[in-house]
């Protein structure tokens, strides 16, 4: 048993500083919806066309939204910070509705209301302090197209 739990350590620790922060950003972004009373369905929904952060329901309105975290940390010590609203590309808003598509043909959900959301998530140098959290809600549309 315990070879089984050095395997799982060792391989948490291969990640890069990249993916320890696009994790961390996902886990604040998760609680903030708790916070803020939506249910989450599903984290990190991958199909081959795409994949989704994380499936969330509104418990106000039912609606179901797949939200898109971006994660940035700010390093002080270098000038070039790419905000994380800069990073979601055409693209990369494509994969996700395709996801989201096929979600929704597999859970038999297609006459659900929906909505894409981003959420970044900006932490200070360490990633261990408050973590500056925006929501966009209705971030874009199922074309793709910002709104």
């Amino acid at each position: 048993m315990a070879a089984i739990f050095g395997f799982l350590r060792r391989k948490a620790s291969r990640r890069t500083q990249r993916q320890k922060t696009g994790q961390a950003g996902e886990r604040a972004a998760e609680r903030f919806l708790k916070k803020h009373g939506y249910r989450i369905l599903a984290r990190n929904v991958t199909y081959r066309q795409g994949e989704v952060d994380l499936v969330a329901r509104e418990r106000r309105t039912g609606t179901i939204c797949f939200v898109e975290v971006r994660s940035r940390t700010l390093n002080p010590d270098t000038d070039t910070f790419v905000e994380p609203e800069e990073t979601i590309t055409l693209a990369k808003r494509r994969r996700v509705i395709s996801a989201a598509q096929t979600f929704l043909a597999r859970r038999r959900a297609a006459d659900r209301p929906v909505r894409f959301d981003v959420i970044t998530v900006r932490f200070a140098g360490d990633r261990r302090g408050k973590a500056d959290i925006r929501h966009y809600p209705a971030a874009f549309d199922a074309t793709g197209k910002l709104t």
